[in-house]
């Protein structure tokens, strides 16, 4: 798994985590600590790239889950950006499509925070 964090929005008060690769039993402790470190930082505001994620475990859904919940207990947002078709159709199924917030484009992710 690939993980890189950058910031958006006018002042970086928004994250952005791209993600790549498999999130697993080898890689799931990486993924939840990237979200911790931008927690720590202060910001609640996360946008999810997944566009290049091909596989995701349920500790990995469970880890989202958990995110969602703490950018909303902080007044942030947690949204999804680019899910392929095979990733969307699991987050369908979990009925994370019904609550988080889903983007084909980065701009209009970042621009909906406003």
């Amino acid at each position: 798994m690939e993980i890189s964090v950058t910031r958006a929005g006018d002042m970086g008060e928004i994250a952005v985590l791209r993600i790549s690769g498999v999130i697993d039993s080898e890689t799931v402790e990486r993924f939840g600590e990237a979200l911790e470190e931008v927690f720590l930082d202060g910001c609640y505001n996360i946008v999810l790239d997944i566009e290049g994620l091909s596989y995701i475990n349920t500790a990995g859904l469970s880890i989202i889950a958990d995110a969602y919940k703490k950018c909303s207990q902080n007044k942030g947002a947690l949204k999804i950006l680019r899910a392929a078709e095979a990733i969307r159709e699991l987050l369908d199924v979990v009925r994370f499509t019904k609550i988080i917030e889903m983007y084909e484009s980065e701009e209009e992710a970042v621009g909906s925070f406003r």
